[in-house]
């Protein structure tokens, strides 16, 4: 099973800096977004950081492939993540997050709030309420300051030392997940999960600032 998460948000506002809409994606960048993450022919794909639901819906759209669609709401009010697969699954609610169980495994799709590590560390420790050690996922953006494997804020790193307590990094060894050179996005998986082929596709469109990644999870 191949997973992708990217934050697809931007920051236009640098070239039009009016109105909060243009903190998130960008429709003009839809189709190059599309090709993107088709190329990588993935089974489960996490998209955070789209304004509206309409957008959603048009995100949706175009990958009539999935079975499963649908708006994950454990973002911000400023924004929304969607998540799709080509399997059928179970959804569950929880506290912190919309977990999803698709063949045995649960994931945990996750984007925390960017300004403050201990608004992070509280998400964290309520999503750790209801966090799985066995057989699950952890993806999405974590907003965690992880420059070159180094913690900016002593309270991001007990964060990530929270999500780790059950769970490895995959993308540990692969640098930054951004333009600005931090490691915020993430896949975690528990032990019992075999991850192949982590990787970040550093392919840079308008203003997104994030970039693409993926790996492979064998279930069996």
């Amino acid at each position: 099973m191949k997973i992708v998460s990217w934050n697809i948000g931007n920051f236009i506002f640098v070239k039009n800096p009016l109105g909060r809409k243009n903190y998130s994606f960008h429709l003009p960048d839809l189709p190059q977004v599309v090709e993107l993450v088709k190329n990588e022919q993935a089974d489960v794909v996490f998209l955070q950081e789209i304004h509206t639901e309409s957008d959603s819906e048009k995100v949706f759209i175009e990958f009539p492939e999935f079975k499963f669609k649908t708006i994950v709401y454990n973002t911000s009010r400023f924004s929304k993540s969607i998540f799709m697969s080509k399997y059928v699954i179970e959804h569950i609610h929880h506290t912190e997050s919309d977990d999803y169980i698709i063949n045995g495994v649960t994931f945990f799709p996750i984007h925390l709030y960017a300004f403050s590590p201990k608004r992070r560390l509280a998400q964290c420790e309520r999503l750790y309420q209801d966090l799985q050690h066995s057989k699950s996922v952890i993806l999405g953006d974590t907003n965690l300051w992880i420059y070159n494997k180094l913690f900016i804020s002593a309270t991001d790193k007990k964060t990530y030392n929270m999500l780790i307590s059950g769970h490895k990094d995959v993308l540990f060894d692969l640098g930054a997940t951004c333009r600005f050179f931090l490691s915020l996005d993430k896949l975690f998986v528990t032990n019992d999960i075999k991850c192949n082929n982590a990787k970040i596709v550093k392919h840079k469109i308008g203003y997104i600032d994030h970039y693409l990644i993926s790996c492979e999870i064998n279930i069996k």
